[in-house]
Order: C-alpha cells, then sequence, then structure tokens
C-alpha cells in the first residue's frame, strides 16, 4: 500500500513538472521546496556556465534575495537603472557586457510588466544570462517565458498566483546547465503534502491570472475616476501602484482601500517602488 502511495504521487510530480514544462517553454524541471532555494540554484548554475564578475539586479521591483544571494556565490552586485521598476534598455546595454547574468521579476514590484523581449535580446548579445523569477506570472501567455529567459524561476508561496503555501521551480532550456548540478540540487527538496492540490491550482493559474488582470484594470480605471495617479498605467500586473499629490489625496487613498478590503504597501521600497507611493496589493485577495 505505502509502494502504491508512493508511485501516485510520483506520477502527480511528473504531471506538475510536465504542466510547468509547458508555461516555461523549458524542457528541464526541477520542483524545490521554495522560491528562495530556487533562486539559489539558478545563480549556482550562472556561477558554473557564464562565470563572469557580476549579477546585474533592477534597482527597485525586484525580490530581497536579488542583492542579498550572489555574494554568496562571490558574485558582485550591479544595479541597472529603471524607469520605476522597468529595466531601462539603455542602461542595461551598457551594462550587460560582463555580466554572468540580469535576475529581475516579470512584474516589476508585481504591478508592472517587463518588456522581456527587448531585455532578452540585449542579454544574448552579450552573453549574458536572464533568470526571470516568474513567481507573478507562471501561466501568464507572454511571460515565464522560455523563448526569452535563459532560466526561470518562481514560488508557490502564499499571496503568489500558484498559492500553494509550499513549493517552486527552477526550469532550463539548456539540459547542460542541470547536468552538473547536483551539488546543489542536493541542498533542496520537494516532499509537498497535497500533491494532487497543487497541479490543480497549477492547471487553474492562467485563469486566475486573467481575474487578477481584469481585477488591475477595474481598480485602476476606478482610481482614475477619482482623480489619482496610476504608475504605469498601460502594463498589467498584479498590483496597482498609486502615486498620491498630497496628504489629502493620501488619506481619501487609504480610505479607498479600507473600504474596499484591499491591503496595500507604503513605498519606498525595494521589492515595489523606491519612492513615495502606495502599492494596493491585490495579489493578496483569494481569487
Amino acid at each position: 500500500m505505502v509502494e502504491i502511495a508512493e508511485n501516485g504521487v510520483l506520477k502527480k510530480t511528473e504531471k506538475i513538472k510536465d504542466l510547468i514544462s509547458q508555461y516555461a517553454k523549458h524542457n528541464h524541471v526541477r520542483l524545490v521546496h521554495r522560491g528562495n532555494a530556487a533562486i539559489l540554484c539558478a545563480l549556482y548554475i550562472a556561477k558554473k556556465h557564464n562565470p563572469k564578475p557580476f549579477i546585474l539586479v533592477p534597482d527597485m521591483g525586484g525580490w530581497i534575495s536579488f542583492k542579498k544571494y550572489p555574494p554568496l556565490f562571490h558574485f558582485e552586485v550591479r544595479i541597472v537603472k529603471t524607469n520605476r521598476g522597468i529595466i531601462d534598455l539603455i542602461d542595461l546595454e551598457k551594462k550587460a557586457d560582463g555580466g554572468a547574468a540580469l535576475i529581475l521579476t516579470s512584474h516589476a514590484g508585481y504591478f508592472a510588466q517587463q518588456p522581456l523581449s527587448y531585455i532578452s535580446n540585449i542579454c544574448k548579445k552579450h552573453n549574458c544570462l536572464l533568470i526571470e523569477d516568474a513567481s507573478p506570472a507562471v501561466g501568464d501567455k507572454e511571460l515565464c517565458n522560455g523563448d526569452y529567459s535563459d532560466i526561470i524561476v518562481a514560488s508557490f508561496g502564499e499571496h503568489k498566483p500558484v498559492n500553494n503555501c509550499y513549493g517552486g521551480f527552477i526550469s532550463v532550456k539548456n539540459q547542460e546547465f542541470f547536468a552538473d548540478s547536483s551539488t546543489i540540487f542536493s541542498t533542496t527538496n520537494f516532499n509537498p503534502r497535497n500533491p494532487e492540490a497543487l497541479l490543480k491550482k497549477l492547471a487553474d493559474v492562467p485563469n486566475r491570472l486573467d481575474r487578477f488582470y481584469a481585477l488591475q484594470e477595474k481598480v485602476k480605471t476606478e482610481l482614475e475616476g477619482l482623480g489619482f495617479k496610476i504608475l504605469h498605467r498601460d502594463k498589467k500586473g498584479l498590483n496597482v501602484m498609486v502615486k498620491p499629490m498630497t496628504d489629502e489625496e493620501k488619506t481619501r487613498l487609504l480610505d479607498y482601500c479600507k473600504k474596499k478590503k484591499f491591503e496595500f504597501v507604503q513605498c519606498p521600497k525595494y521589492i515595489r517602488l523606491e519612492e513615495d507611493a502606495i502599492s494596493i496589493e491585490l495579489k493578496r485577495l483569494n481569487i
């Protein structure tokens, strides 16, 4: 009976990996216990296969591990300028040569889609790996995209589109990247309590993203009607970033959030925006 149960878990785990592979357009997928473990694995691969001196990270709109983890592999961290989280392509062009990798999130600060195809072209030109943290975008039709990204990592943690509260993955297109990564992979594990529930969440995530995108557009439209300034108004994401221009506007915005029961984050904050603004955290909703 135990063996049958174990075989059932293995089959579901393989289905999980197959579905991730379809979303990411990568043939090689490794499941890990959390997103940070996937980032460590990605940096290990970058060190082994593209041993240049530094890792590029955005000046805002990234994840805290982007700056903390590279020194563990003796990488210098260099900053790429952004337009409120969106990669400045001119600055990237200047800095990509000599970089081992650029690591960024699919949506800057979870609120604005990155121009992945343009970023990818610059990175490929300069032999700088592109590591995409697709935690906000697993199942997106354009992002979490192995046609552009050499390595994709993601978390299935709480308040993520795949809100499993456990697990994550790393995927690559180049089989060689995985072939000699057993050392770093041995530090990770993946033991889900309920793989069937995770598989269902993964299968539904494209629909869940569409619900988030629709809600983001609805909230942006409402706030525009109330006279607020929406940052990156034309770019899709999960959250909504608003810049109140006066104390009175800020009070009205916070009252709006409380009325709608939306959680919010006050910026400046590296993982959102490094200036005064309010991030309406739609991604925390159970929709």
